[in-house]
């Protein structure tokens, strides 16, 4: 079997390495249009950090390693067209070469874009996007030289460039359009602690503005105009509006209402040859009544597995996703998974949560470490449906057992009542996850 795969990141990546180990016969080819392969956006924030010490470090896999796998790949190859009716992938080289190959079953992974539909950008020596290698390299050179800097975003890769750059001695700006930070993620409690955090390190966050537009002033600075104010700057990164790129299907495949590519729950297309992985297509959510549009990696290192296991006819179901994340920011650990109880009530459920401080150890400890906790759940049922942690401590891996909880459709009761371990030198005896739920249920029944 012949598998043409059209983008080589992280779901492209993922789906060959998973077709060549099921079967080691099948011809895989993967078609990228950029000079490089396995690029991790987050990567800056790993470099400003000195996490790395190179950028170009930060990848999964080189280009030698996959084809010693027995991976083809093709790199500056822009694919132009697809004929869905005669299999085949139409395509450039960047010596402007136009050849035509066939496959059997074919993989979209050509991911999201960032665009504006309303902004005009400067050149790249002012703004930036931050998803691919070049642009990246791009921005660590005028991050560095800078000296007053917006963020356009405050979602993770916003906070976590603040976090990076806070003490550096430059006038930083974080724009977000919504009224707190990683709104997505977060409960209103925890997010406030860490725009406390933001503004306490000297940076200017600028909630509920949107940028309108960039006008220049001179070769050095030009004004980020919001909603609010106008902003003098150097340089500015643009860390938003990611959105599927669909440019090659769209023509001939169904599509959602939100512009991603409509799949069954083998990621197959409309089209039973084609499978779309990652971020061009939607994922069904826990608890909610849609599929959304989620570039998140986990989403998309899954869906490769599972489009690539059901390619060679090993029949694997995508899982609902609870959007689980994880971070590190002004020195605290971040974890979240499910709804935000703002979220509940879009979706239509009734819903309850709680937000409570716990202590890590037992208290004759000599190191003594808290957690803040924020549980949502469904008022009728009791059922977990949402959950955010917060700590010095890194509590990020107790973030996948709320995610299990709430895949589950866990009760309250449940979790605290479920076994889990004691140490007396490391924890408390129900721990943090069951003494919240306890706390939630003495709230709810006590008198």
């Amino acid at each position: 079997m012949k598998v043409v795969i059209i983008g080589a990141s992280h779901g492209g990546l993922q789906a060959a390495l998973t077709l060549k180990r099921l079967d080691s016969s099948t011809e895989v080819l993967l078609i990228e249009k950029r000079t490089e392969i396995s690029f991790i956006s987050s990567g800056i924030i790993l470099k400003m950090n000195d996490m790395v010490d190179e950028l170009d470090q930060v990848r999964y896999l080189t280009l030698e390693e996959l084809e010693e796998k027995g991976i083809d790949v093709l790199l500056n190859t822009a694919v132009t067209a697809l004929d869905p009716e005669r299999k085949a992938v139409i395509f450039e080289s960047q010596d402007g070469q136009k050849s035509e190959l066939s496959y059997d079953k074919l993989i979209l992974a050509t991911g999201s874009n960032q665009f504006s539909t309303n902004l005009t950008l400067p050149s790249e020596d002012k703004v930036t996007m931050y998803k691919s290698y070049p642009s990246s390299v791009n921005a660590l050179a005028n991050l560095e030289k800078a000296q007053s800097i917006s963020i356009v975003g405050g979602g993770y890769i916003g906070v976590e460039l603040c976090d990076a750059l806070k003490d550096q001695g430059k006038e930083i700006h974080l724009i977000e359009s919504a009224d707190s930070i990683l709104f997505r993620y977060l409960g209103k409690e925890i997010a406030s602690i860490i725009e406390k955090k933001i503004i306490d390190s000297g940076i200017n966050l600028h909630l509920n503005e949107s940028v309108l537009g960039f006008s220049d002033t001179d070769k050095e600075l030009f004004v980020t105009h919001t909603t609010n104010k106008e902003i003098r700057n150097n340089y500015v990164i643009v860390a938003v509006n990611a959105r599927p790129d669909t440019t090659l299907v769209k023509e001939f495949l169904d599509l959602n209402t939100n512009g991603t590519v409509r799949v069954n729950e083998q990621m197959q297309t409309s089209d039973p040859d084609i499978y779309a992985i990652g971020d061009v297509t939607s994922y069904p959510v826990r608890n909610s009544y849609r599929k959304s549009f989620i570039p998140l990696v986990n989403n998309v290192v899954r869906s490769a597995i599972v489009a690539a296991m059901n390619v060679l006819g090993q029949t694997i179901n995508y899982n609902m996703t609870q959007r689980t994340t994880a971070t590190k920011i002004f020195g605290c650990y971040i974890a979240t998974t499910g709804l935000t109880a703002d979220e509940a009530i879009f979706e239509g459920i009734e819903a309850e949560s709680i937000f409570v401080t716990l202590p890590c150890q037992m208290p004759y400890l000599k190191v003594q470490e808290e957690v803040h906790v924020n549980l949502v759940i469904e008022k009728s049922t009791h059922k977990l449906i949402g959950g955010q942690l917060m700590s010095e401590k890194d509590i990020t891996q107790s973030i996948n057992t709320l995610s299990l909880a709430i895949d589950k459709e866990t009760t309250l009761e449940e979790l605290v009542t479920m076994d889990f371990y004691f140490n007396p030198a490391i924890n408390q005896p129900l721990g943090f996850i069951s003494q919240a739920a306890y706390e939630f249920l003495i709230k709810k029944y006590g008198v």
